[in-house]
């Protein structure tokens, strides 16, 4: 079979081409964008926005304790539902540097949401139940109550 000589150049230069491509591709775009890739990992991947919860009881209560440093009381909100307490954080932060001297500008802004569904062996009454969030700790206090029977007898 007789091979023509324009087919093979076509072909050796369009793969030195595609290789020239995927070198550039794999050269030049870690360098550019690794750390970004890295940070939208863990960002994306839910590992960061789990918040870490204590849950104990003594003899006349249960009491949850959240490790919440760098917020504000604002940033934080809490639901009860039913034997469950949601708690949300939503936490917004910029940060500015400015230098006129050398027209330096640098502005940042950072975002914190999570959530956590915290299950509790007693019923959560919203008028007995405090929270109080000092030093970056927020510390939720209810009295111990037992579940009420929630099955209706049929006749």
């Amino acid at each position: 079979m007789e091979e023509k000589p324009g087919k093979k150049s076509e072909f050796l230069e369009a793969s030195q081409e595609f290789i020239r491509k995927m070198d550039g591709l794999f050269a030049e775009r870690p360098r550019n964008n690794m750390l970004d890739s890295i940070d939208s990992f863990f960002q994306n991947s839910g590992l960061a926005r789990r918040l870490p919860v204590d849950v104990f009881e003594n003899e006349k209560e249960w009491v949850a304790q959240v490790d919440l440093p760098g917020l504000r009381k604002e940033d934080i909100h809490i639901d009860v539902i039913g034997d469950r307490l949601k708690i949300k954080i939503s936490h917004d932060e910029i940060t500015q540097q400015k230098n006129d001297k050398t027209n330096y500008y640098n502005r940042e802004r950072r975002v914190r949401q999570a959530e956590r569904i915290v299950q509790l062996p007693y019923v959560v009454d919203k008028r007995t139940t405090k929270a109080v969030y000092k030093n970056g700790v927020l510390d939720i206090r209810g009295p111990k109550k037992p579940k009420t029977d929630n099955y209706i007898d049929i006749d």
